[in-house]
């Protein structure tokens, strides 16, 4: 019994023993994690304010800031606070490294998605808040990720779109110019004077709220087809928020404006001839 007592006292004095030997290790590793806190809150605020000097976006300063230079230092703390623990960081950084390589084989298509982040934020595409039109997706910019761009749909639906797919297909951007030209296309008769609708169309248009008066309305002819004269009738407006809504009300404006001059709207029609060599039969 004695034997066993003397053990249990020797196992715990060489516990006491190892836990007094780490705890400087632990204090120390406490305090370099402190003042990496400390570093990273001033640093970070140093960096941002320096950054909003330039043309760099407010969603990439944030981004690079608080994601890849807080990740850094993180990373950097972490690895004194392991070296301070006893921890071989050489061996740990070569494993760290290898599990790096195959996570990014693994993560082709993510990491695409990422730099193509970083070129829609260098080569300033949009922003949030801009009217944009992505791979048939007409909307709000919601927010930019390095990963994905989120967009609000004017039926209020919200797609998050990969950048990689952003960066490989046209974008239409209405907000960065500011107003938006809204455009609808109405057809009158050959027989009709060209002049005459359009003194009828730019003064119907003209009272529609939201168009502009300089630029002001106007009406061109987009197209001599078979069935009549194609007239193209634009507006201006502000926000490209309502380019939608304003090309309804210009068709229905230009209809109404139509039928109250008269103007008819051509049906397709074609003109057939016989020709026979048996007239009397066709007589008959």
């Amino acid at each position: 019994m004695n034997d066993l007592y003397n053990a249990v006292d020797i196992g715990n004095n060489i516990f006491n023993t190892k836990v007094a030997e780490l705890v400087p290790n632990i204090t120390a590793a406490l305090v370099i994690v402190f003042f990496g806190i400390v570093f990273y809150l001033v640093t970070a605020r140093m960096i941002e304010a320096a950054l909003k000097r330039t043309h760099m976006q407010l969603s990439l300063i944030r981004i690079v800031v608080r994601s890849i230079y807080r990740s850094v230092v993180a990373g950097i703390v972490l690895i004194f606070v392991l070296g301070e623990m006893g921890i071989n960081v050489t061996a740990a950084l070569a494993g760290v490294g290898v599990l790096g390589i195959a996570a990014g084989f693994a993560a082709q298509q993510t990491l695409a998605n990422v730099f193509s982040g970083f070129g829609i934020f260098i080569d300033h595409l949009y922003k949030p808040g801009d009217w944009v039109v992505i791979n048939e997706h007409m909307g709000e910019v919601v927010s930019i990720t390095l990963r994905t761009t989120k967009i609000r749909t004017l039926d209020n639906t919200y797609v998050s779109i990969p950048n990689s797919l952003v960066t490989s297909s046209p974008i239409t951007n209405y907000t960065e110019r500011g107003m938006v030209r809204v455009s609808a296309k109405v057809a009158i008769p050959y027989a009709e004077s060209v002049e005459k609708a359009r003194k009828v169309l730019v003064e119907a248009v003209s009272k529609i709220e939201a168009a502009k008066e300089d630029p002001g309305p106007e009406v061109v002819v987009g197209e001599l087809a078979d069935s009549g004269v194609n007239l193209i009738v634009r507006i201006w407006i502000d926000n490209a928020r309502f380019e939608q809504r304003n090309s309804f009300i210009l068709l229905e404006e230009c209809k109404k404006a139509l039928d109250d001059a008269g103007i008819t709207i051509p049906f397709p029609q074609r003109d057939i001839h016989v020709i026979s060599e048996n007239k009397s039969r066709i007589a008959r």
